[in-house]
């Protein structure tokens, strides 16, 4: 048997898509080289991986299996590779938005301080990509669940802000209170979002008008005037034609926190970890400031 490593990460993205096409856009290959791959990696394990109709794909039990060993191991492999490197890298995570000061001082005195390499990424999940192994640390907001897996290290807090579509009722008001948001449908994002109905007292909470599962999909749905969303500040940053943002008075704040994994962290993770937290004491070194509780 010789599967090649390629193939393997190939594969990997394919049983997340569940799609040819989607996962060679994600690789940048073509999708007949991706069948290729695909084949070579089954013809070495003498097994059939994935069944294939014309609208979709899907994993056969093997298929699950290595699915499940591989999206453990090789993300570890990875980190493995990347932390013994002459400049090794560190895969900071974020979900849908990561307060640019602060990013700027991280990159900055990691790469100043550690002498390694901070690379950014976009994950659309609760932890950013770091239980999963996609990512060595994420910095988020709202604090995951409690998992044994899991350092959590709270950064500080920040002030929420409405987000309205241009036509909306509420899009000419400057000032809002949290609880005139209970009269308004929301638009929630259930896979990396912080806010839910349950953050409103019972028989008073906003009905969930539309649940998305990415950042695109829920600020597509807020321009679109399908319900009112809620974000930190810090959202003000990163500005979206189709929508408005609203301070709003008594919003209950939200936690920024750093997470990594509990065991088997990267080497230089530690570093990261004191630099996240002297920038959280002295948020004057970043443009935006989370209060410290």
């Amino acid at each position: 048997m010789n599967a090649e490593l390629r193939d393997l990460r190939w594969f990997l993205v394919l049983a997340e898509e569940e799609h040819f096409s989607r996962a060679a856009d994600r690789c940048h290959t073509t999708q007949p080289t991706l069948t290729r791959s695909l084949g070579r990696l089954e013809s070495a394990l003498g097994v059939r991986l994935v069944d294939r109709t014309t609208r979709r794909v899907s994993l056969t039990e093997a298929g699950h299996r290595l699915h499940t060993e591989m999206a453990a191991l090789l993300p570890r492999l990875d980190s493995a590779l990347r932390s013994v490197g002459a400049h090794p890298v560190l895969r900071l995570g974020f979900t849908w938005l990561l307060p640019s000061g602060l990013a700027r001082h991280l990159i900055t005195e990691f790469e100043q301080q550690a002498g390694g390499r901070l690379e950014l990424v976009r994950r659309d999940e609760r932890t950013a990509g770091v239980t999963g192994g996609h990512t060595d640390a994420a910095v988020i907001y709202g604090r995951p669940s409690s998992d044994s897996r899991l350092r959590i290290v709270e950064l500080g807090t920040e002030d929420r802000v409405a987000a309205v579509g241009l036509r909306h009722p509420l899009a000419r008001r400057r000032r809002l209170h949290w609880a005139e948001l209970a009269d308004h449908a929301l638009v929630v994002n259930q896979q990396s979002g912080t806010v839910t109905p349950a953050l409103w007292p019972p028989g008073a909470r906003p009905e969930a008008a539309v649940s998305c599962r990415t950042y695109d999909e829920w600020i597509a749905m807020v321009a679109a005037d399908r319900g009112v969303g809620v974000l930190p500040r810090a959202a003000r940053d990163h500005p979206h034609p189709g929508v408005r943002y609203i301070t709003i008075a008594d919003a209950p704040p939200v936690p920024l926190v750093l997470v990594r994994p509990a065991r088997t962290p990267h080497p230089l993770a530690d570093h990261l970890e004191r630099i996240a937290l002297e920038a959280a004491r002295h948020p004057d070194r970043s443009r935006r400031r989370p209060s410290r509780r």
